[in-house]
């Protein structure tokens, strides 16, 4: 089993929907909700099964088109508000475009059918999993 990073393992988010809080309550100081964080920074930020499956939270970058530029990201940080790292915490693949557009959550983009077949293509791989959104 491998653990990935997602936009909820980050300081801003897990404050804002009250883990912060949750944490005082229950051990009376923030030191353990910094223990949390500094163990999320070093989650993986993607995954690839047996060649063949790229997995991960979010979505694709314009800013890293292969997996081995993703590679050389540097994970131990704080999820930015932009960048590569951002892009794949918070991107959507969207039906109705064909490349990028700004995506409407504020971080991240959306990304169409053109841009997954292109990555697929370019990393040899068959299937890309992702976990951010909610299904109805």
């Amino acid at each position: 089993m491998v653990l990935l990073r997602g936009n909820h393992e980050s300081r801003n988010i897990t404050y804002v929907y009250g883990f912060y809080d949750e944490i005082a309550k229950k051990y009376g100081n923030h030191n353990v909700w910094n223990y949390f964080n500094d163990t999320f920074d070093y989650l993986p930020l993607a995954a690839v099964i047996e060649g063949q499956i790229f997995c991960v939270h979010g979505g694709l970058s314009p800013k890293r088109t292969t997996i081995d530029t993703i590679r050389t990201l540097e994970r131990n940080v704080e999820i930015p508000s932009s960048g590569p790292i951002c892009d794949l915490m918070w991107s959507d693949p969207e039906e109705d475009i064909e490349s990028w557009k700004q995506n409407s959550r504020g971080a991240g983009w959306l990304f169409g059918n053109k841009v997954v077949d292109e990555f697929q293509h370019t990393n040899e791989i068959q299937l890309i999993v992702r976990a951010h959104q909610l299904v109805q």
